[in-house]
């Protein structure tokens, strides 16, 4: 009977281990942070070109949150998210396992504020501009559909680290000592022990 384990599996794919991943898992904060940045110099031309000149059309109100949130994500962007990004790039070792727990902490750090502070309040102004007004200038335009990439990305990763975190969190609470089986492929059987081996290795 095969004895393997999902969590060897799963480390290897997210600590970066020999998988034909690891190079663009490695390569990926500078990814993260041009993005980011191209995301909020449109977000910033929006306000600038666009919203602060059609306050008649979009409400004094959205026009004020608009811009406190723009002036947010500049903030969040150059002290914390870009920040983080470029810490986690370029000053962690890229060999060691403890280096690439470091690297991905920063990348939560960073993903974790720029989604929260930035792409959720600005996509949903966005989006209520959008629901009210219609797309009435390209760069409006290019700037939802940039914020709606950016929100659904950070979506995603936060909902993945969430997943991540909790099931490890409640495995070391109620799992220890037993043997999961996979229903999906009979006779797999999940050995905890090396997954609690792993983990204490994390």
């Amino acid at each position: 009977k095969a004895t393997v384990s999902v969590l060897y599996w799963t480390y290897k794919m997210h600590y970066g281990g020999h998988h034909k991943g690891t190079t663009w898992l490695k390569e990926h904060p500078f990814a993260l942070m041009y993005w980011y940045g191209v995301c909020s110099i449109f977000t910033i031309v929006n306000y600038v070109s666009w919203v602060r000149f059609n306050e008649t059309l979009v409400g004094a109100s959205v026009k004020q949150a608009y811009f406190a949130f723009v002036f947010l994500t500049v903030l969040v962007y150059i002290f914390v998210a870009g920040f983080c990004f470029f810490w986690a790039a370029l000053y962690c070792d890229r060999e060691s396992k403890e280096g690439i727990k470091q690297r991905n902490k920063r990348v939560h750090t960073g993903m974790f504020f720029i989604y929260f502070f930035s792409d959720t309040p600005l996509f949903i102004i966005d989006l209520y501009i959008v629901y009210q007004s219609g797309w009435v200038d390209e760069v409006q335009g290019i700037t939802f559909v940039l914020k709606l990439i950016s929100w659904l990305i950070g979506t995603f990763f936060v909902w993945f680290v969430y997943m991540w975190k909790m099931s490890k969190f409640l495995h070391k609470k109620t799992g220890a000592d037993r043997e999961i089986q996979l229903a999906s492929a009979p006779g797999v059987t999940f050995n905890v022990a090396t997954i609690n081996n792993l983990q204490a290795d994390m």
